[in-house]
């Protein structure tokens, strides 16, 4: 049994580490974790480097065998969001106590108010997205590891996944290896990221929605807006192809009850470097799109219509304006392979955005933004056109139900014992999970340029992997706000007692001796 004392240890030193996503600081903690691990009785830890990582990150893993080969596998993230919101008490962030009587200064939201005097709730950041989710993985795990039962744990943290889930992507090789090597039978994931409760019952999930990042380059005609008929402004037909898909429901995707967010678009702006009084020559934009089922080519379908209808619509201004073509990067790339001295402009292009997205001067959007006007560059195409492309991250849609052998049987009836609870098919706040196992397909070479060698995931592991998964954690609100805070009760006796259950569950039904 799980001491509440001992979640509450572990949480406070894990929030008192600022590991702001994305940078060096991640090393700090992941030192604690390995330490922690390392001082357990019956715990096989140890630290896989991240590939090329400019921050120098790993992966945290710690094992506990148990009598068979099935194994449990607590998941969990250590990155966390900065501390900006917290204005000028970002030093109380990271200490849960200052944290609460600081908000109890400055808000005044009465339910954040209630909570907080309540004495049932800890803020600052991380306590809920998602080092309170560390902490009862810990506990449960260093118990357990005293006097494990018949199945193993493995304990798996990872970096990273605030921004580009580097750390999960980084871990598929080392998943499959250590399967392979020591015969395990991967039974469960459990990912305990925070859950909100609706109607009395905590919401967890069996699946991850899928998310893809659209990046749309127009290229237009530059001329003097005196003669704005003659011309096309970039930044007239991404405004068409924004507006006919920011927020529009008609484009969200049906499971069920349940519904994807709708398109959200992130960033659009024209590509000139400094003012003058001509139209732009190019803009540029990027959006989330969220699926559950749709792939790729099913998204840059839609988008070639609406690209298309965009166009349309912005040369009704003009009985001038000349027709534009639209291109999936695919498209331009088989243009572009025909001109002298590709193969070795590419090369080295690739090359370039390398060391830029390693040196931390480019980002993954940024980075396929230039590639695409690079490439246009080179090919020396000057009508006007609408280039669709594919920016990482890229997180496949996932669902446990479709996964081989779906999850346990038992489990959902032992969770439900534990706590009142329902399960949804899909998270749609996008999760590491995601590279838990293949959904549909993703093939991706003819739409992301930075695809194969400056961003990738094997896929190859994925479909050997196929592990089922659940998202379940503690009950949390207002993740990456300053008012981000736990329940105490559900993170410290809940939670560790459902992750007991889940473990003892799937060892009554092991099959796999060890």
């Amino acid at each position: 049994m799980v001491k509440a004392e001992r979640v509450l240890e572990l949480l406070r030193a894990l929030v008192r580490i600022d590991s702001l996503t994305n940078t060096e600081k991640e090393r700090d903690i992941e030192a604690f974790l390995l330490n922690c691990l390392a001082s357990m009785t019956g715990v096989q830890a140890g630290r896989i480097p991240l590939t090329d990582d400019p921050a120098r990150r790993a992966v945290i893993y710690g094992l506990v065998t148990g009598k068979t080969k099935d194994i449990v596998i607590f998941m969990n993230h250590h990155d966390a969001v900065g501390l900006e919101p917290y204005g000028n008490g970002r030093e109380t962030a990271l200490v849960p106590e200052q944290a609460v009587e600081f908000l109890l200064q400055i808000e005044q939201d009465p339910e954040v108010l209630h909570d907080l005097r309540s004495g049932q709730w800890l803020a600052g950041r991380g306590t809920c997205d998602m080092k309170g989710g560390i902490a009862a993985q810990l506990a449960v795990l260093e118990a357990y590891a005293a006097h494990p039962g018949n199945a193993g744990i493995l304990f798996l943290s990872v970096p990273d996944e605030e921004s580009f889930s580097a750390g999960m992507r980084s871990a598929l090789p080392f998943l499959l290896k250590l399967q392979q090597d020591n015969a395990l039978h991967y039974r469960l994931l459990v990912d305990c990221e925070p859950n909100q409760m609706d109607a009395g019952r905590l919401v967890a999930y069996t699946g991850s929605v899928g998310k893809m990042l659209p990046v749309v380059v127009v290229q237009g005609k530059s001329v003097h807006i005196g003669d704005y008929g003659s011309g096309i402004n970039p930044l007239g037909v991404l405004a068409h192809i924004v507006d006919a898909t920011e927020g529009k429901r008609a484009l969200q995707e049906k499971c069920g009850a349940e519904w994807t967010p709708p398109p959200t678009w992130l960033y659009m702006r024209d590509r000139k470097e400094k003012y003058d009084v001509s139209l732009p020559q190019r803009a540029a934009a990027y959006a989330n799109f969220l699926m559950f089922r749709r792939t790729p080519a099913d998204i840059f379908q839609m988008l070639t219509r609406i690209a298309a209808e965009g166009a349309a619509r912005y040369s009704e201004f003009s009985e001038r304006t000349p027709a534009v073509t639209i291109l999936t990067y695919g498209d331009l790339l088989a243009k572009a392979c025909q001109c002298p001295g590709f193969d070795s402009f590419y090369k080295a292009l690739q090359d370039e955005i390398g060391c830029q997205l390693q040196a931390g001067s480019l980002e993954f959007p940024g980075a396929t933004i230039q590639m695409v006007e690079r490439v246009l560059d080179f090919s020396a195409l000057l009508d006007p056109v609408v280039v669709l492309a594919l920016a990482p991250p890229y997180y496949p849609a996932v669902s446990s139900v479709d996964l081989a052998g779906g999850i346990p049987a038992g489990v959902l009836e032992t969770i439900g014992q534990c706590q009142p609870v329902r399960f949804d098919r899909y998270f749609t706040g996008i999760s590491d999970c995601s590279y838990c196992g293949v959904g549909n397909d993703m093939a991706m070479e003819d739409y992301m340029p930075l695809w194969g060698k400056n961003y990738s995931f094997d896929a190859a592991v994925l479909r050997q992997l196929h592990i089922p998964f659940l998202l379940l954690g503690p009950w949390g609100k207002d993740l990456h706000d300053r008012t981000e805070r736990v329940h105490v009760p559900s993170l410290t006796v809940t939670l560790p007692h459902t992750l007991e259950c889940i473990v003892d569950c799937i060892g009554s039904h092991a099959d796999s001796p060890a």
